[in-house]
């Protein structure tokens, strides 16, 4: 009876959030330091750290619900040569709620050095804010918890008309006659505003991600594997500026998927591709997005399982067209200079089976840095 009663509670407090997406879960779990907060010579403790409860109630055959309670931290000492150079070395851990063990314990370095104002290079752990720009049907947001920092080779540029990263992430290392393979994600995004003015603001983003499992020293007897996703589209933004309501906003994108390699052989299909059409809005707090996504034989290594056409929980199950409707709404807002509090609730319906999943979330996040010396001369 509850499973019933909440879907329809839920629904209820989205549609009731009447002024409502610029803000999203990746922005509010944005961790790595901007350069214009960067201040040289000075050596500071960082502390980062966000809490979270995250319950997805999913039907269907693709993905089972669960729920993940628990707490992210990053303890740092950064140091910054001069404003362009900056470096971090710490910790990552993740802890679980009833779980005894600290999971993802493992040590953090990062260096990043500007080129210029629009260019920057990152060795070490990656700048993942806002998830690189990856669409969620790309790249699942809760892996800022649920998987090992990013770690390897980021190449950013910035400016007024376009912004754009590429990356790549080694997340397997291997040794000669290792029995396992090397694993690593390659990507790129780029975000070119074609026209913008004070109300009106029209971007074209497009997005590049490769999969890659092999090598040429191992001992594995796998065969190599190289997945491959893109996604190409537009966004156009209005700026209404009112009292409450802040700017609306539509989008639409094409996504694609590819075995690259003819022993990519782990799903059961080799080429697919997607449709996905959004309409936001957004308050001062909140954020309101509806979404349509239409699929065909799509699969996403890294991406949400909700939207894919194999299953996660059941390897033998597949669905190659894929219709779903999907709401979400998320409220964020700063406590004080570096501490923000979220909630977010999503419902997500298949169309042509009508099963509606649904989750929640409440995050609690706290950045801070505590000077230690001031070395300037």
């Amino acid at each position: 009876m509850l499973r019933k009663i909440v879907p329809g509670v839920l629904l209820v407090l989205m549609v009731s959030a009447t002024y409502l997406q610029a803000q999203t879960f990746q922005q509010f779990a944005s961790f790595y330091k901007r350069q214009e907060d960067v201040k040289a010579r000075e050596l500071t403790f960082r502390f980062e750290s966000m809490g979270f409860f995250q319950n997805n109630e999913y039907l269907g055959s693709f993905v089972d619900g669960y729920t993940l309670p628990g707490a992210l931290i990053r303890p740092k000492l950064t140091y910054a040569p001069t404003k362009d150079l900056y470096i971090e070395v710490g910790g990552h851990l993740v802890k679980y709620s009833g779980l005894d063990e600290v999971v993802n314990f493992i040590p953090w370095f990062s260096s990043r050095y500007h080129f210029s104002n629009r260019f920057a290079v990152v060795v070490g752990a990656l700048d993942q804010n806002y998830a690189h720009g990856l669409l969620d049907q790309l790249w699942e947001p809760e892996r800022i918890y649920t998987d090992r920092p990013e770690s390897g080779l980021q190449f950013i540029y910035s400016s007024d008309r376009l912004d754009g990263q590429a990356w790549i992430s080694w997340e397997q290392y291997i040794q000669r006659n290792d029995p396992f393979q090397e694993h690593f994600t390659a990507g790129f995004t780029g975000n070119y505003v074609a026209y913008k003015n004070s109300a009106l603001t029209v971007s074209l983003p497009v997005q590049l991600l490769f999969y890659h499992k092999g090598g040429e020293i191992d001992s594995s007897a796998l065969r190599v594997q190289t997945h491959a996703n893109v996604a190409a589209g537009w966004d156009l933004s209005i700026n209404v500026d009112g009292q409450r309501l802040q700017s609306i906003g539509i989008s639409g994108n094409w996504l694609g998927y590819k075995a690259v390699t003819v022993d990519s052989n782990t799903y059961p299909f080799d080429k697919g591709h997607a449709y996905l059409v959004g309409a936001s809005a957004q308050t001062r707090y909140s954020s309101f997005y509806l979404s349509y996504w239409n699929a065909f034989q799509f699969i996403a290594p890294k991406g949400r399982f909700i939207y894919q056409s194999v299953s996660d929980s059941d390897p033998s199950f597949t669905q190659a067209s894929r219709s779903v409707l999907s709401l979400k709404y998320l409220w964020q807002k700063e406590i004080v200079k570096d501490a923000r509090v979220a909630f977010q609730v999503e419902g997500i319906m298949d169309v042509p089976t009508g099963d509606f999943s649904y989750s929640y979330g409440f995050y609690l996040l706290f950045n801070q840095d505590f000077l230690l010396s001031s070395l300037r001369k």
